[in-house]
């Protein structure tokens, strides 16, 4: 039964969670490569990032704002680092007789010296120098991330480029 009445379609608008779903993947290669910096091993930053995919999409309606969805996928995958590292470390208790590890080859630990002079980093540092010079977060982005001061922020970034110096100058 027809009333008679042309019924109009109007264009559906994405909302800001399906824009902030749909771009995910284009922060990808950005999330892998600081997750490389924090954790040195190439599976661990891969499962780190498909965590922070996770978790974005089950927290994707607490994004006040879609133009910093980058940002607020850093600060995840930084927080879940250390969360992973914290429950790591209260499972693992290291005894004085027992040897390390071999971290298997790949990844971004193939150069040793690079690789021990990230390790040399305290974790904090470690993390504010991947994401402000690897994700190219501002001082402020890297801060919000960590959950630190900008001030805090650019004293590891100066310790961490001081020490990495040290490494690799003459």
């Amino acid at each position: 039964m027809e009333s008679g009445r042309a019924v109009g379609i109007g264009v559906v608008r994405p909302t800001p969670r399906d824009v902030a779903v749909a771009s995910l993947h284009e922060h990808g290669p950005v999330l892998l490569a600081a997750a490389r910096m924090m954790v040195l091993d190439e599976d661990e930053a891969q499962d780190l990032v498909q965590e922070t995919f996770e978790i974005a999409l089950r927290r994707i309606d607490t994004l006040r704002e879609p133009r910093a969805l980058r940002s607020w996928l850093l600060r995840i995958e930084t927080r879940q680092a250390f969360r992973v590292a914290r429950r790591v470390r209260r499972l693992v208790r290291m005894e004085g007789n027992t040897l390390e590890l071999a971290a298997p080859d790949g990844g971004i630990g193939q150069d040793s010296e690079l690789r021990e002079a990230l390790m040399a980093l305290p974790a904090r540092t470690r993390a504010a120098v991947a994401l402000h010079y690897l994700a190219e977060l501002t001082v402020r982005e890297t801060a919000a991330a960590l959950g630190v001061s900008d001030n805090t922020i650019k004293t590891q970034l100066k310790t961490g480029l001081m020490r990495l110096r040290e490494v690799f100058e003459p």
